[in-house]
């Protein structure tokens, strides 16, 4: 059996090289702004204003299959002309056939947004690294072991006895894999000739499959880690795809490990508060067992601050949770204390076998008299001319050691920098206000700095928001 120091040294490698190929595939990528002030969170009328991003309301259709016979069904169906677009699955196994090759899962996409934009629809971009019918949810090498990226009992994925599997988001290894083939997805998106028809990207559910601690124990789960990583995720996707929003399927998986609360959704609301184009929603919409405040979408301090994209599935449709296609559509839109306040609404295109509140084609026929009412973005739009980009970043840096960031500026700008340690605001000596065509801040990273991978937000007024991360090393 592999020893932990061995695992650790391989794992540090590994991790080390995939943030190297990150930051190249990055490096010419603005991000949206987070917002300004000495408060970290949001709120009201403190939104700071971001470039314009694609943003389409209303309804989408869900694939209960992963063929392209089915997704041309769906296309061609009647049914679909009244609903806004569609919600098609990406999963992580079939895209990557080799290590950072994601030719298949490229050539999927692409004839998908052919076929998509052909139609005069929008499409949901639904990337997963979970399955739930007995199949692997990760590329093949990563299922094996002994490898840094086995944590505890299990090698690349967790998987339980009602047939799911979820990639290990809280081993290293796994992680950095998955977020890049995250960035990769979500970088080919935005250089698609058909990125107008794109409305956003969907993350897969949060729940783990099983909430048994014992056997979340053998995996070495964390749920803080497990927390970052879902962040870390999703602001990948909205790095390298700065018109896109993205969404989080926020449903549970955050079981604790000690007895104690995880507050995962306060944790990743206060997330999204800090990080524009970026929203959550519900796998399973059930008026007849409503969300607690706990969810992002249905606490008043996010509510039009985020965008909520609730789903319903195929056994949604049944009246053992809505006794009406009125009342689920009312508790997806309506705002707290009684709904989602959602933008996005999804449909199965599968039903279940009921008995049945209402039908695919009752939904269809409804959406004329029942417009989503929620259309504004809930951030402000201020197109920019000029753009930021970044030249250099030294990461990952060791606690103690020295750091570097250089960017360019076009026009020339006033540019100030910020680096946020886990909630701390360190200014060490170097990070003041520059101008110019070409900045560069050299500063010292304190050795008390806690390891991980933290935000560098520059902001160059006109010129545009630059949010990159630094991976801080332990001394």
């Amino acid at each position: 059996m592999w020893r932990t120091c061995t695992v650790r040294f391989l794992r540090a490698a590994v991790v080390v090289a995939l943030t190297a190929v990150l930051s190249l595939l990055l490096a010419s990528q603005a991000s949206a702004p987070l917002p300004a002030g000495s408060s970290r969170f949001l709120r009201a009328g403190q939104v700071e204003a971001i470039p314009d991003y694609n943003w389409y309301p209303g309804y989408y259709v869900l694939n209960s299959r992963d063929t392209a016979a089915s997704k041309r069904s769906i296309l061609d169906d009647p049914l679909v002309q009244p609903f806004t677009g569609v919600q098609f699955r990406y999963h992580w196994a079939a895209s990557e056939r080799r290590p950072g090759d994601y030719s298949a899962g490229f050539a999927t996409l692409d004839a998908d947004l052919k076929r998509v934009s052909a139609k005069g629809k929008k499409i949901m971009v639904m990337l997963m690294y979970k399955k739930f019918d007995g199949t692997s949810a990760v590329p093949a090498d990563l299922r094996t072991g002994p490898g840094p990226w086995c944590s505890g009992s299990y090698c690349g994925e967790l998987t339980t006895d009602n047939d799911t599997s979820l990639a290990l988001l809280w081993n290293p290894v796994v992680e950095a894999r998955l977020n890049a083939w995250i960035t990769a997805m979500a970088l080919h998106l935005s250089q698609s000739p058909y990125r107008g028809n794109v409305a956003g990207i969907v993350f897969n559910e949060t729940a783990l499959g099983t909430t048994d601690a014992t056997v979340l124990a053998s995996a070495n789960y964390d749920p803080d880690v497990y927390i970052q990583a879902i962040e870390d995720n999703m602001l990948a996707a909205t790095t390298a795809a700065p018109r896109l929003i993205t969404i989080l399927y926020f449903e549970g998986g955050f079981v604790s490990r000690n007895g104690g609360v995880v507050r995962a959704g306060e944790k990743i609301g206060n997330w999204m508060l800090l990080h524009p184009r970026t929203g959550a929603g519900t796998p399973d919409l059930k008026p007849k067992s409503p969300k607690g405040t706990n969810h992002p979408c249905t606490n008043s301090k996010y509510q039009s601050h985020i965008a909520c994209a609730p789903a319903v599935q195929a056994p949604d449709y049944s009246t053992a949770v809505t006794d009406s296609f009125d009342q689920s559509f009312d508790y997806a839109t309506a705002p707290v204390p009684d709904g989602h306040h959602a933008s996005f609404f999804t449909f199965s295109y599968a039903v279940g076998a009921g008995p049945n509140a209402f039908t695919f084609a009752d939904v269809s026929n409804n959406i004329a008299s029942h417009p989503i009412p929620n259309i504004a973005r809930p951030w402000p739009v201020n197109p920019v001319a000029g753009v930021v980009r970044k030249v250099s970043l030294t990461s990952p840096v060791r606690a103690g050691k020295a750091a570097s960031l250089t960017v360019s500026v076009s026009p020339r700008a006033r540019c100030t920098v910020e680096v946020i340690y886990r909630t701390v605001v360190p200014k060490p000596k170097g990070l003041g206000a520059k101008s110019g065509g070409r900045i560069t801040w050299r500063w010292r990273v304190a050795t008390a700095t806690p390891p991980g991978r933290w935000p560098v937000i520059v902001r160059c007024g006109n010129g545009g928001t630059l949010n990159l991360r630094i991976r801080v090393l332990p001394r």
